[in-house]
């Protein structure tokens, strides 16, 4: 059920990959992240609402760890993402934004959450290898899309997301997954929404079907639900094997552009799937004793 569930998150946060370019062409990034993000809180508190359950944290130690996870996990890693859309290549940025498995094993190690296995390690720098396997042209041909604030924008969000991983899985224990999940998200958005009015203009937002759509796919599915289910697998399960798992997720961007956009797949993205495929066998493969009888 723990695999399934995480082929279901990688999964939304596929479908995210096209709604994100369609919004940023109606809304400035932090606009746009700032509406992804609020809205994503505001659904999923009204489920809390719906569950007959106080929905306003009474003690300081959640409050503070809801701040400290909304403004890695929310404001540093959609302002980053979001930021560096026009400014480095998409290839670049898959890359380095999956880096965060590895910035995950330090903070990690030095918040003393969990010490990574050696089959957890190799498993992800395969799935890294595939990655890059995937974007390697993209990667070749970036010659005056490279951008160092652009990079600087990816490492952040990659960064925030990472921290508030780990810090999460370091009091995954002790609270409510959707309770937090809920109000991460909506105090995370106000350093973006505050972002949004000082550096950017309101009449740049084109409202109309293409945001509606896009931000009711991002922010339903792709955020409020992906996101609760990763923070309940991140309670059950340790945090640098599900992490393995997130190198599905550029894959399965793939077949959905394949299926539903008549995208054909190149020989090096073939081989950067079979690599990803293989570091998450890697991932699953048990020992096997061998006895001599």
């Amino acid at each position: 059920m723990i695999k399934f569930k995480m082929l279901l998150v990688c999964i939304l946060w596929a479908l995210c990959y096209p709604f994100i370019s369609i919004g940023l062409d109606q809304a400035p990034p932090l606009y746009f992240a700032f509406m992804r993000s609020s809205i994503a809180g505001v659904a999923l508190l009204l489920l809390c609402i719906r569950r007959e359950e106080p929905i306003v944290p009474k003690d300081w130690k959640t409050w503070s760890s809801i701040i400290i996870i909304g403004i890695g996990y929310t404001s540093l890693g959609f302002s980053g993402m979001f930021l560096a859309g026009s400014l480095v290549s998409p290839g670049l940025a898959t890359v380095i934004s999956n880096l965060q498995p590895m910035i995950a094993i330090v903070f990690a190690y030095i918040l003393t959450v969990e010490k990574i296995t050696s089959k957890q390690l190799i498993a992800s720098l395969i799935g890294l290898t595939g990655i890059i396997t995937i974007v390697l042209p993209s990667l070749i041909n970036m010659q005056g899309n490279l951008s160092q604030g652009g990079v600087g924008f990816v490492l952040l969000g990659a960064s925030g997301v990472a921290f508030g991983n780990v810090w999460l899985k370091k009091i995954s224990t002790s609270f409510d997954m959707l309770l937090i999940s809920a109000w991460q998200f909506i105090l995370g958005s106000i350093p973006l929404g505050i972002g949004a009015l000082i550096f950017e203009d309101s009449q740049d937002i084109i409202f109309g079907q293409s945001l509606i759509l896009s931000l009711s796919v991002l922010a339903i599915p792709g955020t409020a639900i992906a996101t609760y289910l990763w923070f309940h697998l991140l309670k059950i399960e340790r945090l640098h094997r599900l992490n393995a798992y997130t190198f599905l997720t550029p894959l399965f961007a793939l077949f959905i552009g394949g299926v539903f956009m008549n995208e054909t797949l190149e020989i090096n993205e073939i081989i950067g799937t079979v690599i990803i495929t293989i570091g998450i066998i890697v991932l699953n493969v048990r020992k096997v004793k061998i006895g001599i009888r």
